[in-house]
């Protein structure tokens, strides 16, 4: 009873559940089969965009157009100028401005300006933004004093200043995008990580970035993601924005994007990601009407965004349509220079972002293994306008360990009862059950169940069942085998004791060929010659020979068998005619003819009716004389019969 145990199928069964859940908690490689299920299922559901954003790139044609990266950002405020002309309904920018752009000039113009102001003190309000007025008057006051000697230096103060704001494109760049006031800027974080930052941080933040915190978050069932070391824009272009949004993302176990944090904690402050503010944005609110609640949603104005227990969401990724992509791209140089009217962005979410090769990374996708980020944003920002995105529920966990386990029933309980054709139909059906459920769930109700471990298990199982039972069903074969192989050697011996040639070789051969069987055919083969069945014997080497040509001599035995045979069937008919054949008594190595149960030596005469063999018999050892006679030769038909008698 207890080997019946341990052999059991259902007890190998239960090996196999305990240790593929094992395997899934210290193995990556469940959690990449659940990853490619889910990109799997992305890739099978099918959305419409939000035809409310469009994507302007700073791509290879721009860059050859308007010259190497980074460009002056008076280029890109013109940009702007001409979207907010066509009442862009909000324009997010992604390009970075996180350290001051100057014109190499600019440092000399700010030195003489330095040098200037000493000699003229700076009065109350300047004629030219940016640049304080000089010597108690101003430059244009200066040198508007005809005849004054300090009117030379007034014009000299005016052209400085000039200058200084000329070549300031941070200056430049900041008053288009205060005149748009639709303008969101990124700033990222350099770390995220799940436990709350310690201590507090080296310096506040600035108040152009401290604003655009959420409305606040109710509830205990998560928390957010934690950032760390912050990079913001600098304060002339930060203060001109619209608002700030983190531009972090998620970066899954194998380095793809499947969802984004839409808030991120910095130490007691919670900020919304720029897709998020973007979306406020274009309903007319800002970070302050973002609310949450915690490890289950993100909501602002009217939209709800389910989340999982960090307050991330699963993106919905929009498919390319007949070609072309999802959101309309347009090259930034075609926007700029005209040939793409700016109207046609007229109440449109505009993306600005670079998508040339060297100046962005690109991002890995369910859809895509090569995204730029602005097309990321336009796809999470379309996700939030629309509420499409995918779910792993609360119960999620359940479903799976509840699939697990019913799964595990079947392959201990019921497949060992099954034959091999109903169970491979029944397996395969469950498969295709668990794949249909988590296909037909994210398509149709955007929820994510994990699967891929039951359905493992139903696979795994089931070979590893068949392979044991196959197994265990070829050793039974090869004992039984075995036995017969016996049984037909055995069954040969004994044929060949009571004379029965052909018979014991039937048998022989439906042994496997061994040595021993090798010894009993060799054995069976010097009968055949004894015999003079030489033809029967050449059968016999033959067939030895294809397990082993080198055995004893049976290359030479076969040779001579097959000599000996072709000499037999060409002369024995007109040898028995002539009545002048004798029995051949020497030929060579071959074995000594029979006659019966004797074994003949030699001829000692011949007379005219027969002819006297010298013999023996093996039996009893004796010596004796065999008188064999020619019947045929003296008697007809008929009365030979009677002669033999």
């Amino acid at each position: 009873m207890k080997t019946a145990f341990w052999k059991a199928d259902w007890f190998f069964g239960l090996i196999i559940v305990v240790a593929l859940f094992a395997f899934a908690r210290m193995s990556g490689f469940i959690p990449g089969l659940e990853r490619w299920a889910y990109d799997l299922g992305v890739k099978a559901t099918s959305k419409t965009p939000s035809d409310k954003i469009a994507v302007i790139a700073i791509d290879e044609q721009s860059i050859a157009n308007i010259g190497r990266w980074p460009w002056p950002r008076e280029v890109q405020g013109k940009l702007i100028d001409q979207l907010a002309a066509a009442k862009a309904k909000v324009i997010g920018n992604t390009v970075f401005f996180f350290e001051p752009q100057k014109d190499p000039g600019l440092a000399y113009v700010e030195k003489m300006l330095d040098i200037y102001n000493k000699a003229y003190p700076p009065a109350a309000s300047p004629d030219v933004p940016g640049v304080a007025p000089i010597g108690g008057q101003t430059p244009a006051a200066l040198a508007a004093q005809p005849g004054n000697p300090s009117a030379e230096m007034g014009q000299i103060g005016k052209l400085l200043a000039e200058a200084s704001v000329s070549l300031n494109s941070d200056v430049r760049l900041a008053e288009s995008m205060k005149k748009a006031n639709n303008v969101l800027l990124p700033m990222v974080f350099d770390q995220l990580t799940y436990s709350p930052a310690q201590g507090r941080p080296d310096k506040p933040l600035p108040e152009y970035v401290a604003k655009n915190t959420i409305g606040g978050f109710s509830g205990s069932g998560g928390g957010f993601l934690n950032g760390s070391n912050v990079l913001v824009p600098i304060e002339q272009i930060g203060v001109a924005a619209a608002g700030i949004g983190h531009l972090n993302t998620s970066l899954d176990e194998d380095g793809a994007v499947r969802y984004e944090p839409l808030v991120i904690d910095y130490y007691g402050q919670q900020f919304p990601s720029l897709s998020l503010l973007l979306a406020a944005k274009s309903l007319n609110l800002t970070a302050k009407d973002v609310k949450a609640v915690l490890g289950e949603s993100v909501s602002v104005g009217g939209k709800t965004i389910r989340t999982d227990d960090s307050g991330q969401m699963y993106t919905y990724f929009y498919k390319d349509r007949d070609g072309r992509p999802a959101f309309p791209i347009d090259s930034f140089f075609d926007v700029y220079s005209g040939k793409i009217p700016a109207a046609k962005y007229a109440d449109k979410i505009v993306l600005i972002g670079a998508t040339a090769t060297g100046i962005g990374s690109s991002q890995v996708t369910p859809i895509s293994a090569q995204m730029n980020p602005v097309t990321t944003l336009a796809h999470s920002v379309s996700s939030i306008l629309q509420e499409h995105f995918f779910v792993q529920p609360t119960w999620a966990p359940f479903a799976t360990l509840g699939a697990y386990l019913l799964v595990a029933l079947y392959i201990t309980m019921l497949l060992p009862r099954l034959g091999a054709g109903m169970a491979a139909g029944i397996t395969a059906g469950l498969l295709v059950v668990l794949f249909a459920t988590h296909l037909g769930l994210m398509t149709s109700a955007g929820l994510w169940l994990q699967l891929m471990l039951p359905a493992t298990l139903l696979v795994v199982g089931h070979a590893l069942l068949t392979t044991k039972r196959f197994l265990m069903t070829e050793r039974g074969k090869e004992a039984a085998d075995l036995a017969g192989a016996e049984s037909n050697r055995m069954l040969g011996l004994a044929f060949q004791q009571q004379g029965q040639l052909d018979m014991a070789f039937d048998k022989f051969r439906k042994a496997p060929l061994n040595d021993e069987v090798m010894e009993n055919i060799y054995s069976l083969a010097l009968d055949f010659e004894r015999r003079r069945q030489f033809n029967k014997a050449e059968s016999c080497f033959r067939y030895m020979a294809t397990y082993n040509p080198k055995f004893r001599d049976i290359e030479e035995r076969l040779n001579r068998a097959k000599a000996l045979s072709e000499t037999i069937i060409l002369g024995g008919s007109s040898a028995a005619r002539t009545n002048a054949s004798t029995m051949v008594l020497q030929g060579g190595a071959q074995e000594k003819p029979m006659l019966g149960r004797y074994q003949v030596d030699k001829e000692l005469g011949k007379g005219a009716m027969g002819v006297v063999y010298g013999g023996k018999d093996p039996k009893i050892g004796r010596v004796v004389a065999i008188k064999t006679m020619a019947l045929s030769a003296e008697f007809e038909a008929e009365e030979l019969v009677e002669a033999k008698e």
